[in-house]
């Protein structure tokens, strides 16, 4: 449905903005109140017809609420797919609050403008203008969570000078990628490559910066970026503060996304307990079951490797190995404990306590992947 500005207006060129709010009656009363100023054009959209018509209509600019149809994140997921099927549109993403992660999801997921619930109404047909314009709207808290966001981002250009000239423009353009937490086939879309050739590429940059894979070079970067005092393939150490229990929380998200299980262990006990990130039963649900899903296929493996080995081994030797797996699993502090704040916790040492070996193992054996 299209509201066309109010009568007697004869504006030269009007923006057309597309409007999905939380639900159909909230778009069209939003959509009512922005038609009422001339400069605007309004079509309403469901969640279902976002992509469909903005592909027909073409709009200048989408205002969508992140909580498009009682869902947290559907509107940021339908943010997302919009910039990038239309790069050329631009967006505004409307908040319940202004919190740090829900500001920077917004501007990741393609936004370039924010507008939170809170903020004075009348302020809004401002913002779609700036951002229609290619602007960027956001208050200066937004502004300064996304500097501090910016800041955190892995960056090559950090690196000592003599490390740095051992890559070529293009490993070093493809390690950097990667530290982003860029996927081979996203960075091979994003430059024209075959995933094959990224792999390549990577393996190059692996040998040339002395790192086995990419947490390492993750860790690597974030060290010689930013000054932590991070291990080499650790977690920061030093005194516990706010901003390194977030870091930390950071560093275990990332090993969770490439699949550790561990560190999908502790990121849904910390979704839970909401540690070091905003309690989220929904999160916290996901990472435990992929923690649990992924055991089990581990479990399985190492089943069918052990019957094996038991062919090969000593009677002797496999009691004494058994006797000190069961001394070890009744140590565990990962297994033992039910608050991520018990294993999430700066050390001496140059690896998280409990999963230091996983990180190592698990990493190496997904090597340039």
């Amino acid at each position: 449905m299209t509201l066309s500005p109010s009568p007697g207006s004869t504006p030269t060129q009007r923006t057309g903005i597309l409007v999905a709010d939380r639900n159909r009656m909230a778009s069209q009363l939003l959509a009512e109140s922005l038609a009422r100023d001339p400069r605007f054009e309004i079509v309403v959209a469901s969640a279902a017809d976002v992509f469909s018509i903005a592909t027909t209509r073409r709009p200048h600019v989408a205002l969508i609420s992140a909580d498009l149809d009682s869902d947290a994140r559907k509107g940021l997921q339908i943010a997302r797919n919009l910039h990038s099927g239309h790069p050329s549109i631009h967006i505004v993403i409307m908040l319940e609050t202004s919190t740090r992660e829900s500001v920077i999801a917004a501007f990741r997921c393609g936004a370039a403008g924010v507008f939170c619930r809170t903020d004075p109404l009348p302020e809004l047909p401002t913002c779609i203008e700036r951002v229609g314009q290619g602007e960027i709207w956001a208050r200066r808290s937004h502004s300064h969570f996304l500097l501090e966001a910016l800041r955190n981002v892995p960056s090559c250009e950090g690196i000592r000078a003599v490390k740095i000239d051992r890559l070529s423009p293009r490993e070093l353009q493809v390690a950097e990628c990667a530290s982003q937490g860029q996927s081979n086939k996203q960075i091979a879309d994003r430059l024209g490559l075959s995933e094959h050739t990224i792999k390549n590429y990577l393996f190059r940059a692996f040998e040339k910066l002395g790192v086995a894979n990419r947490f390492e070079l993750l860790f690597l970067l974030l060290q010689e970026c930013n000054g932590s005092a991070m291990g080499r393939v650790g977690v920061l150490s030093g005194t516990e503060s706010g901003n390194s229990i977030g870091n930390s929380i950071e560093t275990y998200v990332k090993a969770a996304e490439e699949g550790v299980v561990a560190a999908q262990f502790i990121v849904g006990q910390a979704y839970l307990e909401g540690y070091g990130v905003e309690k989220d039963e929904r999160s916290a649900y996901y990472w435990l079951r992929m923690a649990e899903e992924n055991s089990g296929t581990i479990r399985h493996r190492s089943h069918a490797l052990v019957q094996e080995l038991r062919s090969t081994l000593k009677t002797d030797d496999i009691k004494a190995v058994e006797h000190s797996v069961a001394i070890g699993v009744q140590e565990n502090k990962l297994l033992r404990s039910k608050r991520p704040a018990e294993f999430i916790q700066p050390s001496t040492d140059s690896a998280p306590r409990g999963i230091a070996r996983e990180f190592s193992t698990a990493g190496k054996a997904k090597v340039a992947s």
